[in-house]
């Protein structure tokens, strides 16, 4: 049961940035035709990308975080021995979770209080704010998921594997 929410949940957290990216991409190549062939200017066109763009990089951001696959130093952790660098994973899950607790609890406080609406088309502002505590809170979960994982001494299919 878990194991297909998280399969779900990585989909989701994969389609996101690449549809993100590919109306961003489009939306682009609108633009620099219109505007070199002299046919439209989109006075909406910031609005739009702007709010792409956060969606891609935080809801991205958590992709990554799912699959460990964000930049990591970890020569550390390798050169060590198991138990020392348990627990330097340890701590590092540890720090990172008090980061996504600010960055969550302050993304939501941002949308909250976000009660500007965009000039051209009117969106709220904090459609584009949303995206903070969204991805923070995958991100929570599933560096919860590896503090557990620690703690216990269960190792997940992925680290066996490498």
């Amino acid at each position: 049961m878990l194991a297909t929410i998280d399969r779900i949940a990585g989909f989701i957290l994969r389609a996101i940035p690449v549809c993100c990216l590919a109306a961003l991409f489009l939306l682009l190549l609108t633009n620099v035709i219109a505007r070199t062939f002299q046919l439209a200017g989109f006075s909406w066109f910031d609005e739009i990308v702007q709010g792409l763009f956060a969606w891609m990089v935080f809801i991205g951001a958590a992709a990554l975080w799912r699959e460990r696959d964000h930049f990591q130093v970890d020569w550390l952790e390798r050169s060590l021995p198991a138990i020392p660098a348990r627990i330097l994973r340890l701590v590092t899950t540890l720090l990172a979770i008090c980061f996504l607790v600010v960055m969550t609890a302050y993304g939501a406080d941002l949308t909250r209080s976000a009660k500007a609406l965009t000039p051209i088309l009117g969106l709220p502002t904090a459609l584009f704010y949303i995206t903070i505590p969204l991805s923070g809170a995958v991100m929570l979960i599933y560096s919860s998921a590896e503090l557990l994982r620690l703690l216990t001494g269960f190792n997940s299919s992925r680290e066996t594997q490498q």
